[in-house]
């Protein structure tokens, strides 16, 4: 079997890049045959060579492809702390050879096999992805029906041949555009509105969001009146997840020394491995906002903690 992964970022997430590599290429490997897309934006050659020389370590194949080079129309006027590398995966259709791409978000470590993923049958759909607990605001902005999931792009099953088909770049370049370069969510949101009624649900198990992972941990009969799964996947999701998806939340994150993740021994597994063991951990630390928020959050548990938010706004 034969898998295209890509991954896309910039010389500041390369370390993450490379440790989430690491830990996909010693899962997974009975794929005869990985092929990494790297969406480069301005990645140094020195750090192209870090990622190359992983790549060859594992007997894998890896593409550069230059985030301007696919996407020079892409017209942005703010993205917040991320890059525009995040709107990579609506791009795909523009590299050459590829029907199916599996994006996944540096932030993460793959803990376990991606051949169930892959395979899933992506018939009419865009893209698979793992439906989010968040959103609520951001559907308004989009005109996004309340009844309809809303999902995390942080991991996403692209079917290229079929955004090729139907126009997916246009389509997103439209709502970029109407939203005058600041789409709600940004790529998260344009995707949303552009795929709606086309997306594959996935299991949680291929996207554990740090957010998701704390409130199944705290409350899971409340996660299952939140989105769409059930009690059993989400269960088994939280207990055997494929891939972590280290996102800040209230945990903070696993490259820092102040990281509360309970599965942040996963990543410095990984980081053990890697060109980076000898690395420091970051002093970073949660904002303040984010901190009291947590105390709250620990204190309420998500059902009170939305209540509270809903009431605030």
């Amino acid at each position: 079997m034969n898998m295209n992964i890509a991954y896309a970022c910039n010389d500041g997430y390369i370390m993450q890049t490379g440790i989430s590599l690491i830990s996909l290429f010693e899962n997974n490997r009975h794929f005869e045959k990985i092929t990494l897309y790297l969406i480069s934006c301005g990645i140094s050659d020195e750090n192209i060579d870090v990622i190359r020389d992983i790549c060859q370590r594992y007997g894998r194949d890896m593409e550069v492809v230059n985030m301007n080079t696919i996407a020079p129309d892409l017209n942005i006027s703010a993205i917040g702390r991320h890059i525009e590398t995040i709107y990579a995966k609506i791009f795909f259709s523009r590299i050459e050879g590829v029907e199916k791409m599996l994006y996944i978000d540096s932030d993460t470590i793959i803990a376990g096999d991606l051949s169930g993923l892959w395979i899933a049958d992506m018939t009419g759909c865009y893209m698979g992805m793992v439906q989010t607990y968040t959103g609520v605001e951001a559907k308004k902005l989009l005109g996004i029906p309340a009844g309809v999931p809303f999902y995390n792009d942080g991991i996403a099953l692209v079917n290229v041949k079929y955004c090729k088909e139907n126009d997916l770049i246009e389509k997103c370049k439209a709502v970029i555009e109407e939203f005058n370069g600041n789409p709600p969510v940004l790529s998260e949101g344009t995707l949303n509105k552009v795929c709606q009624g086309r997306i594959l649900q996935i299991s949680p198990r291929y996207n554990m969001m740090a957010g998701l992972y704390q409130r199944i941990k705290m409350n899971l009969n409340y996660v299952t009146e939140c989105i769409d799964y059930s009690k059993e996947d989400l269960r088994d999701s939280y207990e055997h997840p494929v891939i972590i998806h280290f996102l800040s939340g209230f945990y903070n994150r696993p490259w820092s020394m102040y990281c509360t993740h309970p599965l942040r021994g996963e990543f410095l597994h990984y980081k053990e491995m890697s060109p980076w063991k000898n690395l420091p951990l970051t002093r970073g630390k949660l904002p303040l906002r984010l901190r009291i928020l947590a105390s709250i959050f620990n204190l309420l548990g998500p059902r009170q903690m939305d209540k509270l938010r809903t009431s605030v706004r």
